[in-house]
Parts: C-alpha cells; sequence; structure tokens
C-alpha cells in the first residue's frame, strides 16, 4: 500500500452494541451505588435513592434546570421532592436507568402527575395513551377533567370525542350528577354544539339540578342560555313558588316547569337531532371493488370525499371505529381470492392512511368490532371453512392477541352478540 492510500483510506466504525451496553454499565452503577452524584427523598423521611444527575438531566427537564440554573438544588447532594409516592419515584428512577416502565390501572394516574411534576415527557405520553385505552362513558367526564388539569391534549380531545358521542348513556352516569356548577355548564355547552336535541338537553339539567334541588335550582337560566335556550325567568320563579319542593324532586316534574317556561318565552322544545358528528363510508363495491372515502357532515348536509385506501383491488373485508381511527382488517384481492391479514388504519382527524400490524389468521367475510379500547376480529373465512379463530388487536401494544375460538365458525358475526361475549371474556387478556 502507497503513502498516498494510507492517508486516504479511513474506517468509521460504529459500535451497535455500544448504547445498550453503557446503559447496562450505568445501570450496576446505580445499583451499586457507584459515582453517583446526588440523593431523591420522599419528603422529609420517606425513601432515598442515590442517583446520577447526568443521567437524570438527560431524561428530565425538571432535574436539567435544577442541576443546571441558578438554583439552591445545585449544589446540594440530597434533593427533597415533596407530594411524590416512593413507589412512584422509583419507577421513574428506574426508567431513567432500563428505559422502561410499567404502567397499570391503580398506578397510571399517580404515575403520571409524577412525570407532569418532574417533566419526564416520554412517561407522561405513555401514561396518556394508557388513559386513552382505558376511556369509556362511565369515567369520561372523570378523564376530561384530569386531562385539562394536566395539560393532556390527546386525552382530552378521546375523552371529549367519548362524551359528546355517546350523550344519551353519559346523562345516565352517576359521574354527571357529581359535577360542580362550571364543569357542568361546559359540558352542556359543548353538548349543544354537538346535538341539537334540546329534550335530552334539558333531561340533563333536570336530573343534574334535582340530585340538589335547593342549592342548584338558581342555575338552570345559565344552563339554557349555554344551550341557546332562554327561559322566561319570572315564568320559572312564579312556577317554583307555586309548586312545593317535594312535587319537584321528581325530574319529570321539574322538566315540564322549565319546558312550561321556556314556551311561554316563545321557545318550542325540539326533539329533532342532528349530529356533527360525521359519517364515513369505505369502499365497498359496484362491478369492482371500490376504494374511496366519503364522509357525510349532517349539520352541512354535505358529501367530501377523504383519502383512497391504499389497496384498489381489495374487497370483503371488515370496517370498525375506535376513537379517532377507522380500521379496515383482512379481505381478499379480487384477482387471487387469497384471505389477507391486512390491517390499514384510516386516522379521521388527519385524513391519512397508515398500515398497522398484520392480524394472526388471514380472513374475509369477517366481523370486527371496537371493545374496551381494542379491536376484536371475529368468523370469516379462510379458504373454503368458516373461521373459528378469534384475536384481538390492542392499539396500546401495537400487536394482535388470539383469544378464545368460537364455537363453531361463522361469517359476518352480529355485533351485539359479539360485544356480550366478548366482555366476558376479556379476562383471557388481563390473566
Amino acid at each position: 500500500m502507497s503513502h498516498n492510500q494510507s492517508e486516504i483510506y479511513t474506517y468509521d466504525f460504529c459500535d451497535a452494541d455500544h448504547p445498550a451496553e453503557l446503559l447496562d454499565a450505568l445501570r450496576h452503577f446505580y445499583t451499586s451505588g457507584l459515582f453517583t452524584d446526588v440523593s431523591l427523598q420522599c419528603g422529609e423521611s420517606g425513601q432515598v435513592f442515590h442517583c446520577h444527575k447526568a443521567l437524570l438531566s438527560a431524561r428530565s427537564s425538571y432535574f436539567k434546570v435544577m442541576f443546571t440554573a441558578d438554583m439552591r438544588e445545585r449544589s446540594n447532594s440530597l434533593i427533597t421532592l415533596s407530594g411524590v409516592d416512593s413507589g412512584v419515584l422509583g419507577a421513574l428512577v428506574n426508567y431513567v436507568y432500563t428505559a422502561q416502565v410499567c404502567i397499570t390501572a391503580s398506578n397510571v394516574q399517580s404515575l403520571l402527575e409524577a412525570a407532569d411534576l418532574l417533566q419526564f415527557t416520554s412517561v407522561k405520553q405513555a401514561c396518556e395513551e394508557f388513559l386513552i385505552r382505558l376511556l369509556d362513558v362511565d369515567n369520561c367526564l372523570g378523564m376530561h377533567a384530569f386531562a385539562e388539569l394536566h395539560l393532556c391534549p390527546g386525552l382530552e380531545r378521546e375523552a371529549r370525542r367519548v362524551m359528546l358521542s355517546r350523550f344519551t348513556e353519559l346523562i345516565q352516569q352517576e359521574e354527571l350528577l357529581q359535577l360542580d356548577h362550571e364543569k357542568m355548564r361546559s359540558v352542556l355547552a359543548a353538548l349543544s354544539l354537538t346535538v341539537q336535541r334540546d329534550e335530552v338537553l334539558i333531561d340533563a339539567i333536570a336530573k343534574w339540578v334535582t340530585h340538589d334541588l335547593g342549592n342548584r335550582v338558581q342555575h338552570v337560566a345559565d344552563f339554557l342560555r349555554s344551550i341557546k335556550l332562554d327561559l322566561d325567568e319570572l315564568y320559572f320563579k312564579e312556577s317554583l313558588e307555586v309548586h312545593t319542593q317535594r312535587s319537584l324532586s321528581s325530574e319529570g316534574k321539574f322538566k315540564s316547569v322549565i319546558v312550561q317556561a321556556l314556551r311561554s318565552s316563545g321557545k318550542e322544545v325540539s326533539a329533532s337531532r342532528k349530529m356533527s358528528s360525521s359519517m364515513y363510508i369505505i369502499g365497498g363495491y359496484y362491478w369492482h371493488p371500490l376504494s374511496e372515502v366519503h364522509m357525510w357532515d349532517p349539520i352541512s348536509n354535505k358529501w367530501v370525499q377523504g383519502k383512497d385506501m391504499p389497496d384498489h383491488t381489495r374487497e370483503s373485508y371488515s370496517v370498525s371505529l375506535l376513537g379517532a381511527n377507522i380500521y379496515v382488517t383482512g379481505g381478499y384481492r379480487s384477482n387471487t381470492v387469497e384471505a389477507l391479514d391486512t390491517v390499514s388504519i384510516y386516522n379521521c382527524d388527519y385524513e391519512e392512511w397508515t398500515e398497522g400490524p398484520p392480524m394472526i389468521t388471514a380472513r374475509y367475510y369477517h366481523c370486527s368490532v371496537a371493545l374496551h379500547g381494542c379491536i376484536y376480529a371475529i368468523g370469516g373465512y379462510r379458504g373454503g371453512a368458516p373461521e373459528r379463530e378469534t384475536e384481538f388487536y390492542d392499539p396500546l401494544k401495537k400487536k394482535w392477541f388470539p383469544v378464545a375460538k368460537m364455537i363453531q365458525g361463522m361469517q359476518n358475526v352480529r355485533l351485539l352478540l359479539v360485544t356480550l361475549q366478548y366482555d366476558l371474556k376479556r379476562k383471557n387478556y388481563n390473566e
């Protein structure tokens, strides 16, 4: 090799194992108490964790500022963190050294609160996604308030989506009765933008007010204004004086007083129902497979075309909705008639398609249904016989899981039956 050639020859070595080995070494230092330069304590007499400032600062903006800015804690070797549970702080410290944290239904809220306080952004995001997975009509109000308090936009948006899309179930929840005046008014105002059904909204007002009539009746006029209805307040007050409190404790009787007061103001209570939530039509078949996406807005009464499905030859798939996403599962291509395990996900907020993890079992003519934050795929065909295999997709873990087989394979299973059956069989996953 010539002298000139040796000068221009380079070898840029990159050790692929370096990140993992470095983290392993740092984790060993932590567990052994080597080279630690700061201690975190829960409260004045709580558990103490001996850590490294550099690692805490690398994963938490809170500690980075603390250890670099001109703060008292910068030179302290012991930092006291009030209001943080030792188990939660231990989980966050362990995350710093392992990149892993176990999130459960029992620790997710306290873990999110601590991650929010100490600015562990990734952990907070993971907790937010976990809570979205748990959202349902019986907890959406509390989740929405929690999301507002801790600035979780994704959870707030999805909780609001559940509130507005399942309002008739929402007003039957005990949680609604516990709302304070301001929160109840904001819920009604949000509902009025989506649902123009006066009877249901007045039902909600009557239910909330009669739960504590003496203290809440003063808010009726304010609530009605928030849903764009102004009652004759003088007529309403006179009606209250005529009726005894005992007779008004009934929701139905109290509602009739409100309705009469509205009518005296020239307001007619509408039983019509308009949803601002859009309706989507995905694909279909007309002499050949269709890949178009069409959206109808009931308020404007207009159809808008969305982004086409990526596979133009796919047919006999199943479609289900979970949150802002429409899941298109399975099917077959018209030129092969071979069952597909393909999953395509359409995000309604951003109008874009992404590819999801493939199903465990390829199938067509099957049913899919959203239940408890997951998508279940049931029945259908794979070849010539009805399929018994059943599975569900967890969008948080981005993975399909098998569950108990159907007693008998079939196609196009009815959704209500499936929901009832699999509500009981969720324990297969939890166990």
